[in-house]
């Protein structure tokens, strides 16, 4: 095999792993490729603090567009995630996003959560989610609402954000409660205002409709929920009124 095969199968192997073994494994990768972007995804994982990942990341980004090619991605703009040999990239970038809404970078983050939808408009990786938050965060509701309307794909994700987005647009109106009628389904409002208490790790796994994606659901979104007065009650009282 070449060196890049080579590469290509450790990162193979030390995706399987954990630890200071899978850490090894990316090290050597990148001594035979260092370009490949997995190679610093992993090592990221280990890094002292976020500063430093997103140096990884980056670095891993930049890396993989360089190999890719600028006349790639003007062929194969908009299938991206089809094409086997992007996805270490689209992985870094997403990453990189990521990391930069953690930082509270949100420009950096949307410039890059919305360069992912135009590479890969099926959007196999769920960044319109962050890429959705990041817009509340800036205060960009009419692209938040032109993301729902976009990819109106029935999950809660989709469902209680239209509630959020009418209610930090127009607050505590007839169609917002119309809208969460719509939207109780799950157990949500239970996390929202604390009548459940949310768990200290994330779910990595859910289905649709499970207690692991409305805790998620919550865990991502909180924050933003929280931003409007009096929210806890008049879920609350919405919820009666649908039970009554």
């Amino acid at each position: 095999m070449s060196d890049r095969e080579k590469a290509q199968e450790l990162i193979y192997d030390a995706f399987e792993l954990e630890g200071p073994k899978r850490y090894k494994l990316a090290r050597e990768a990148l001594k035979l490729n260092p370009a490949h972007p997995d190679g610093y995804n992993i090592l990221a994982e280990e890094a002292g603090s976020l500063v430093e990942a997103i140096a990884l990341y980056k670095q891993g980004m930049e890396l993989g567009q360089q190999e890719l090619g600028e006349a790639f991605f003007k062929e194969n703009k908009g299938h991206f995630w089809g094409l086997l040999e992007t996805r270490p990239f689209m992985r870094a970038k997403l990453n990189y996003a990521q990391a930069n809404y953690d930082l509270g970078q949100l420009q950096e983050a949307i410039r890059h959560f919305e360069e992912l939808l135009e590479l890969n408009p099926n959007d196999n990786q769920g960044a319109r989610y962050s890429l959705f938050i990041a817009y509340l965060d800036n205060n960009e509701f009419v692209k938040a609402k032109e993301l729902l309307d976009h990819y109106d794909d029935g999950t809660v994700q989709t469902i209680y954000n239209r509630v959020l987005l009418e209610l930090l647009e127009n607050e505590f109106t007839p169609l917002a409660g119309k809208l969460l009628k719509e939207a109780q389904k799950s157990n949500v409002i239970d996390y929202i205002t604390g009548k459940k208490k949310l768990p200290a790790f994330t779910p990595y796994f859910y289905s649709l409709g499970s207690e692991e994606e409305a805790i998620n659901y919550v865990q991502d979104h909180l924050h933003i929920w929280r931003k409007i007065p009096g929210i806890s009650e008049w879920l609350t009282q919405s919820r009666k009124k649908v039970k009554s």
